[in-house]
């Protein structure tokens, strides 16, 4: 019994180390897709905004989201549109790939 539960458990960490993979690799698609014409990580990318190589050093997830969310509020004066109508899923494995940026 000991030997089930302890299998499962290896299982049930690799399941969760998986899933997280995979939802760096679509946040890291989407970040190529709609932020690095502006933004750069690890010195690739646009030179409009901010580079956010450590951008988690910096930022917790709440806020890495209001950032995203409504940019104006922090800096008046960004030029960085808004991705409140991101999808949801999107959004998510969005934050995920921010969060491994530290």
């Amino acid at each position: 019994m000991k030997r089930a539960v302890t299998i499962f458990a290896i299982c049930a960490a690799v399941a969760l180390v998986t899933v997280a993979a995979q939802a760096a690799s679509t946040g890291e698609q989407i970040f190529k897709e709609k932020c690095s014409v502006c933004h750069a990580v690890k010195g690739q990318g646009g030179k409009i905004g901010p580079d956010l190589t450590k951008i988690s050093a910096t930022l917790k997830e709440k806020d890495l989201k209001a950032q995203l969310e409504n940019p104006k509020k922090a800096n008046p004066s960004s030029a960085m549109p808004s991705f409140k109508t991101l999808p949801k899923a999107d959004m998510t494995a969005l934050i995920g790939y921010l969060k491994t940026l530290k």
